[in-house]
């Protein structure tokens, strides 16, 4: 079983996903804003991270690099309504590893799905880097 942590200002959006997620057969932990969901990363083991883009304070890119900052091994995918090329094209540019735009459709679970399955058969960086021999 997978954690994924959802990261939204809107309590009916981070619900939906909960009960989405969980149906599907993965954990979920709830961040209501961008602080909650970098200090939640910071203390739980996270598989995935979902969130969106327009929130308040920190939006979405800002939260994204700083996660990336503190653990840079865990996905980050965006879910939102905001959907401007420029700003997918920089998400996906910068490591992230799926856009979703709200609202989510059916096929919702298998790209989650898909996002960790390509985390677990990524190899490790100790064991993708080159040797020195």
């Amino acid at each position: 079983m997978s954690t994924i942590l959802v990261v939204d200002d809107h309590e009916l959006t981070r619900k939906t996903l909960h009960r989405r997620l969980e149906k599907a057969g993965h954990s979920v932990i709830e961040a209501p804003n961008a602080k909650s969901g970098i200090k939640l990363l910071q203390s739980k083991t996270i598989d995935l991270i979902l969130m969106d883009f327009m929130m308040k304070n920190m939006n979405g890119m800002q939260t994204f690099e700083k996660m990336k900052e503190l653990k840079p091994e865990v996905p980050c995918a965006m879910v939102t309504a905001y959907a401007h090329s420029g700003l997918i094209k920089q998400f996906i540019s910068e490591g992230g590893a799926d856009f979703m735009v709200k609202p989510i459709g059916e096929d919702f679970e298998a790209r989650v799905n898909a996002i960790l399955e390509r985390e677990k058969n990524r190899p490790a960086e100790s064991e993708s880097a080159p040797s020195s021999d």
